[in-house]
């Protein structure tokens, strides 16, 4: 089976982490692949400078 990589990256508020659990999930259910979804907030979501 061919191995496919997606990132999604965005700005807070754009909905890209929805976007990319809606993907992973669909993959899933509907396709029967295997997925992973991971996040990573910056530091001004944590409170830091931006």
């Amino acid at each position: 089976m061919e191995r496919c990589r997606l990132v999604f990256s965005g700005s807070g508020g754009q909905g890209v982490i929805t976007a990319a659990i809606i993907l992973a999930e669909s993959a899933v259910l509907h396709e029967n692949l295997k997925a992973v979804q991971s996040q990573s907030y910056g530091p001004e979501a944590r409170g830091g400078a931006t």
